[in-house]
């Protein structure tokens, strides 16, 4: 059965050069037949992108257990990247392991740019939560909203 969910990950990650840099999505999470989930929302890797549109892929592995994510979105010098990363789920470590996400940036050539990692505010618990209903939820608005906006942006 289809479901579809929205989820913020932010962090930071270090740059080649050592300076560290704020990142952040916000994406929706559709789909989940055999473990995988097509995402489609925004993300902020100055100073990569401010702010653009992204998609991508989120994918649940049983053995060993891990999430793994692929969000893919377009640089401000056109070049597209790719920030990807996984949880590793554990039941030592519950709270840690499936709201921390170690991160990679990398260009389209697969040089990586920067790396860190990414987590999960438990301030945003109920929203994420609600977001997994099936009728429209406010958290799904919000995204669909931002989305629209930064599309319309990018192509002014």
């Amino acid at each position: 059965m289809p479901v579809a969910f929205v989820e913020t990950m932010r962090g930071t990650v270090r740059d080649t050069g050592g300076v560290v840099r704020s990142v952040d999505f916000h994406v929706r999470a559709s789909g989940g037949g055999r473990g995988r989930f097509a995402l489609s929302g925004v993300v902020h890797a100055a100073p990569w992108a401010e702010e653009t549109v992204a998609s991508g892929t989120m994918e649940f592995a049983l053995w060993p257990p891990a999430i793994d994510y692929d969000v893919r979105f377009r640089a401000a010098d056109g070049r597209e990247l790719r920030l990807f990363g996984a949880k590793k789920p554990s039941l030592f470590r519950p709270l840690e392991s499936m709201t921390v996400l170690a991160v990679a940036l990398a260009d389209e050539a697969g040089a990586v740019l920067a790396e860190g990692a990414l987590r999960f505010d438990l301030m945003d618990l109920p929203g994420f939560l609600s977001s997994w209903l099936p009728a429209p939820t406010k958290p799904h608005r919000q995204l669909d909203a931002r989305r629209a906006a930064v599309a319309r942006r990018e192509l002014a």
